[in-house]
């Protein structure tokens, strides 16, 4: 017997010798003090133009910034929650030993768990590290809990469970709390609204006092009698909360900002701006107004696939941000769509046209080639096409610009060169573009590259700022830089009375279009490939407006486009701006020269109208400009891979060989394939049935020009085609 008992309790210590090693290694380190054990920071509160207080991100695992020190939590409100979640807090030293074994016993007689027994100290344990609800992590919890009262003392543990504490609706601490619950600070709150708060933390759905305000009500009361009973408050304080009204509130923090908020407090790190109070440049009316139709839009279009959106508003004199709107906000992972990079589909095109007429001397009426267009891509021929499938032919620039029309803007892309399009695009502050010119290629004006809404609303700015760069800012009263010129103003002026012209998009958009603002404003849509992407640009003297949907989890939306999504949101914002302030108009340079001109929209005859031209006053058009291009082989494309089917027969597989005339006149083209004499015609195409292998084509073009001695040489352009040659029509096999 006495052998067993020696065995037994040297098992016995051998368990608790176990017992204390495993608990020693896991337990965490104790933090130097609580406050850098949740990682907070100084204070920054963020206040709106006006004054209004900015609501903060609720995300996160630590209430940041709407920490109390203690001198502003009511005495009331502590004795509360120490009667509500731990009576005896005071007494033990972090397992209420007592309680534990009364909860047990009554779960035990009602045959389920109906009662808890953790002790403040143990739920700040669990605040500060998160673990499973297990015996061992409750174990875990009574022993750092009591490590933590023994370090900090029991007055500073409970401070910080007043400020960490969870909520519902993600708020954690009694602060963010009595604004949520009530719409004011706790030192504000009357008894039975501090009672209320020390009840929500049971259970923030059962007792919230929206929706279940009859439990509120009885569980308030029930805690008033205890605190009676144990002398906490006297009869006359009870009573008065019996008797107290429990009414819900509206938030004081009423601005949605908390994506800017979030953004402003990078800036004011970055700045080094410490606070405690920072004014921003939103302005609270309008963002309001912003996050409402914003989030109806969504909501309407849920049905066609949106489930994302932003917006920005900016003022163009300072680069003030005025409205930073995303719908919806909430989500596990809600992603702020304006810094987001997305593909941005036409919204470039302005940049590129500009830089045309800036660089290239190209006016409104320049004329462009709308024709079939293929390139070679990494992925293989890339065959580039309109919107709306047609091709219009011969095009103004106004006309090619407004429509959006994407082949005259891979031309333009090619005019000017890609080098030249990137930096104009990094000058204007696009920070997304990293790659090397050939990486994008041409395609970069049709959204070959990702692009955040805040980087598109600084650039449209600067082109409402007259060609002048200037970085949007977040924080009021801090230094702004001077504006950097960029692109000629009247460049700037010519683009905007571009893409304010309702009669010059009509072929694509349509008479009466959603673009047609009812005062004169520069609108440009986007809409990326499988429609993922959909945004719409647009400004006046005074403000710039960008608006982004889409999908931020990569898939597409039904067949939205820039007009039919987002243009309508885009519209009520200038009609709201517009009622708070008067119509600033669209500036008109007046560098710009007067012209009557014969304007390019299609096949012929040309149109007569009046227009603007950079420069010196050019005589009126009558014919189209070609001294852009020159003739050369068009087909086939530089390396391009063609392939035999040998499914066909070899005489019906043919290649059209042909030559983009750039307008003039053909008299006569020796065509050679290998160095070695093909065809001669008097067309500027021939037909070659292909044959595998590499190739090359060259041509000699004589003009119809009354020089019948000169001749253009074309090529050498190299091409092959893969496969085999199948057999002919009749062979045995």
């Amino acid at each position: 017997m006495r052998r067993w008992l020696t065995g037994l309790a040297a098992l016995a210590v051998v368990a608790a010798v176990a017992l204390a090693v495993a608990t020693w290694r896991a337990l965490p380190p104790l933090p130097t003090t609580l406050v850098s054990a949740a990682r907070l920071s100084a204070p920054l509160h963020f206040v709106a133009a006006d004054g209004t207080p900015l609501n903060r991100s609720y995300r996160g695992r630590f209430n940041r910034v709407d920490a109390l020190p203690a001198w502003r939590i009511p005495a009331l409100l502590r004795t509360a929650f120490v009667a509500s979640e731990d009576q005896r807090y005071w007494q033990h030293g972090g397992v209420d030993w007592r309680a534990r074994f009364a909860a047990l016993w009554g779960n035990l007689r009602a045959g389920q768990v109906q009662r808890g027994a953790s002790t403040i100290g143990e739920q700040v344990a669990r605040i500060l590290q998160p673990r499973p609800h297990t015996y061992w992590s409750h174990w875990i919890a009574g022993i750092e809990a009591g490590r933590l009262l023994h370090h900090f003392g029991h007055a500073q543990v409970l401070d910080f469970y007043l400020n960490q504490v969870p909520y519902g609706a993600r708020r954690r601490g009694v602060a963010p709390a009595a604004h949520y619950y009530f719409g004011r600070d706790p030192d504000a709150l009357d008894p039975a609204e501090q009672l209320s708060l020390a009840v929500l933390v049971r259970s923030p759905s059962r007792y919230d006092p929206r929706r279940h305000p009859q439990a509120l009500r009885q569980a308030v009361d029930q805690l008033a009698g205890r605190m009676r009973a144990s002398g906490a408050i006297d009869a006359t304080q009870a009573e008065a909360i019996r008797r107290a009204p429990i009414q819900p509130g509206q938030q004081a923090l009423a601005v949605e900002a908390g994506p800017f908020v979030l953004h402003a407090a990078e800036r004011a790190r970055a700045l080094g701006l410490t606070g405690p109070v920072l004014k921003t440049t939103l302005d609270p009316d309008l963002q309001r107004f912003v996050q409402q139709v914003l989030g109806q839009r969504v909501r309407t279009l849920a049905t066609r696939g949106v489930r994302n959106a932003a917006a920005l508003v900016v003022d163009n004199a300072t680069g003030a941000v005025l409205a930073w709107v995303v719908a919806p906000q909430d989500g596990p992972f809600a992603i702020d769509a304006v810094l987001a990079p997305r593909q941005p589909g036409s919204t470039l095109k302005p940049f590129v046209y500009g830089l045309a007429m800036a660089r290239l001397g190209w006016q409104p009426d320049t004329v462009i080639e709308d024709t079939p267009l293929a390139e070679n891509v990494r992925e293989g021929l890339h065959r580039y096409r309109n919107y709306s499938g047609r091709y219009y032919g011969k095009v103004s620039l106004r006309y090619a610009l407004a429509n959006s029309l994407n082949i005259p803007a891979v031309k333009t892309a090619q005019a000017v060169g890609v080098p030249a399009i990137l930096d104009l695009l990094h000058r204007l502050g696009f920070g997304t573009f990293d790659q090397t010119a050939d990486f994008y290629g041409p395609a970069i004006v049709l959204g070959d590259g990702g692009v955040r809404l805040f980087d598109l609303v600084q650039g449209y700015a600067s082109l409402a700022r007259h060609g002048r760069y200037l970085p949007l800012h977040v924080l009021a009263d801090t230094p702004q830089p001077d504006p950097v010129p960029v692109l000629p103003a009247p460049v700037t002026s010519l683009l905007a009375s571009i893409l304010s012209d309702p009669n010059a998009r009509s072929a694509e958009f349509g008479a009466d279009s959603v673009l047609d603002l009812p005062m004169p404003t520069a609108v440009k849509t986007g809409t990326s490939s499988d429609y993922r992407d959909i945004w719409t640009m647009g400004f006046d003297d005074r403000y710039t407006v960008g608006v982004w949907m889409g999908r931020l989890d990569g898939g597409s939306t039904d067949g939205l486009t820039g007009s039919s999504g987002p243009a309508p949101v885009l519209r009520q914002i200038f009609a709201h701006l517009r009622t708070a302030a008067p119509y600033a108009g669209l500036w008109h340079s007046p560098a710009l020269q007067p012209v009557h001109t014969c304007e390019w929209i299609g096949p012929p005859p040309c149109v007569q109208r009046d227009d603007w031209h950079l420069g010196d006053v050019h005589a009126p058009v009558s014919a189209p400009s070609t001294t852009t291009r020159r003739v050369a082989i068009a087909r086939p494309l530089p390396g391009e891979m063609l392939a035999i089917d040998p499914r066909l027969p070899a005489a019906t597989q043919r290649y059209r060989f042909s030559l983009d005339t750039a307008g003039q006149a053909i008299k006569r083209v020796a065509w050679q394939l290998d160095r070695k004499p093909l065809a001669t015609t008097t067309e500027a195409a021939t037909s070659w049935q292909i044959v595998p292998g590499p190739h090359t084509l060259s041509a000699r073009v004589w003009l119809d020009d009354g020089n019948p001695g000169h001749a253009l040489e074309l090529g050498p352009v190299a091409f092959s085609v893969l496969g085999q040659a199948p057999p002919h029509e009749g062979s045995p096999e």
